[in-house]
């Protein structure tokens, strides 16, 4: 899980004199995530674009080349860009556990963590190997303008809820480290389960319906584009412009690769805000033990010390349900911007909030939350 108290230059870490290091780690050469792919994929696509089109300004002898360039150029920068912007971000970085804090360096640049101060983690798993995910640990904000709040996220870390375990000072079962072991076998000794449940409903709240609708009327637009390009296409044919000539193969190489992005985009919004959705809702649960309110979204958990949550706050969800906002302690005043209590919209599932969405025995849970006493059916 990463080297233990040991070789450590303390001054670089700036460690105080009585500060005993624990583990230090860094992070594990695996795949990148998905947004580091996509992204540079779809800016060199949007580059061979603007190339293509260069070329057959060109051809054609009509303005408009040295921009058709700049553009390409801009994108293709943009596009290498994404792809390294990695590397400098996350690869250099170096993680250090003491018995006081946790400490993030890359370079020059340190930062820290009191682990007396941590509200809540999450935990995303990586896609494809099981043992190692990025640990995302938050100290809670109260509502405010800003909205800032103190975060350190430590990358593609082997074993991350073991880490977990070792900042909260507790100590994790054998079945640990894998996110294939259900979520109630990787609990900490001594865990024990209060209540389980999984959200109800639809799972599809304003901002999966938007991403929905957004993602149809880019894909209408990408169709109609398509369909429009095709006729212009056939009309150049019908005035002369022969089919393998440079210029109809440049232009349709153009046309083919802005409707294939066009519409890639419009379905991949449609698939995340609807079917994506549906998905990771049904695959959601929600774990209450005497230490922890656990949710686990997919591949993301979320984890916070019951002791940390000072109130349950309930919104009417429709069909009986209520979504429950949790209210966390945090320095200066309660943050219930981390909830989203006070929020207009709902927060986004997918950023997993200190959130129950869709519950239908919202009071009694509140209650087993809170520790109070649950009145029987009779009233005994």
């Amino acid at each position: 899980m990463g080297r233990e108290s040991a070789e450590v230059d303390r001054s670089s870490w700036r460690l105080l004199p009585f500060e005993e290091v624990l583990w230090a780690g860094r992070r594990c050469t695996v795949p990148r995530d998905r947004a580091w792919v996509l992204a540079p994929l779809l800016l060199f696509a949007l580059a061979s674009v603007a190339l293509l089109f260069a070329g057959l300004l060109q051809l054609a002898e009509l303005p408009g080349v040295p921009n058709a360039l700049a553009a390409g150029a801009l994108l293709g920068a943009g596009g290498v860009a994404a792809l390294l912007a990695p590397r400098y971000l996350f690869d250099d970085a170096e993680y250090l556990l003491t018995d006081r804090r946790i400490l993030w360096r890359r370079g020059r640049f340190l930062r820290s963590m009191e682990r007396r101060k941590l509200t809540y983690a999450r935990i995303r798993w990586h896609r494809s190997v099981p043992v190692v995910g990025h640990l995302d640990l938050v100290v809670a904000v109260p509502f405010g303008p800003l909205r800032r709040r103190m975060r350190i996220v430590l990358h593609d870390v082997r074993e991350p809820d073991r880490l977990l375990a070792r900042i909260r000072g507790a100590e994790l079962t054998a079945h640990a480290g894998d996110r294939d072991v259900a979520l109630i076998d990787r609990l900490e000794e001594g865990e024990t389960v209060v209540w389980g449940g999984h959200p109800r409903g639809a799972h599809l709240g304003w901002r999966e319906l938007l991403t929905t609708a957004g993602g149809l009327l880019v894909t209408g637009l990408g169709l109609h584009y398509g369909y429009r390009m095709a006729s212009i296409l056939v009309g150049l044919e019908g005035l002369g412009l022969q089919v393998r000539s440079a210029e109809w193969l440049l232009l349709f190489s153009a046309v083919a690769i802005s409707f294939v992005c066009i519409v890639g985009v419009g379905l991949g919004a449609v698939w995340y805000g609807s079917v994506r959705a549906r998905r990771f809702g049904d695959d959601t649960e929600y774990l209450l033990t005497n230490r922890r309110l656990l949710i686990r979204r997919g591949a993301t958990e979320l984890s916070v010390d019951r002791k940390q949550i000072v109130d349950v706050a309930t919104r009417p969800a429709g069909r009986g349900l209520h979504h429950l906002f949790l209210l966390l302690d945090a320095p200066q005043s309660r943050a219930i911007a981390d909830s989203g209590a006070l929020g207009p919209l709902l927060p986004a599932r997918d950023a997993l909030p200190p959130v129950l969405f869709e519950l239908a025995e919202a009071e009694r849970v509140r209650r087993l939350i809170l520790a109070e006493p649950i009145a029987s059916p009779t009233g005994g």
